[in-house]
């Protein structure tokens, strides 16, 4: 699940409003993110107070993990983050490799 910055928000919801006419799955993307998306505040013991529904179809349990993604925030079940992370560190090497053999246009 991703959490946005309200202008960022802004900005990602403008670049699929923009596409989402174009194909069939820019259509689909576009339900599915406008019909899921919600604004949230803290409530006053600092938590994000997530839609049932929304957790559920996110596969979120109890216990979540936030991780800082470039300009946004992801939100994962913690025990799928630990699966993930694992995953991701024995294919680490090799995307660091990938990624530092390209130009980066600078």
């Amino acid at each position: 699940m991703f959490a946005f910055p309200p202008e960022e928000w802004a900005a990602f919801k403008a670049n699929i409003k923009a596409n989402a006419d174009l194909s069939a799955k820019g259509r689909q993307l576009s339900r599915m993110f406008f019909s899921m998306a919600f604004e949230a505040g803290l409530d006053r013991q600092g938590r994000v107070l997530i839609p049932p529904k929304l957790a559920t179809y996110a596969g979120l349990g109890r216990d979540v993990t936030i991780a800082g993604v470039d300009d946004r925030l992801e939100i994962w079940d913690t025990e799928e983050w630990n699966r993930y992370v694992t995953g991701a560190d024995e294919s680490f090497a090799d995307i660091i490799e990938e990624f530092a053999g390209r130009d980066s246009g600078v």
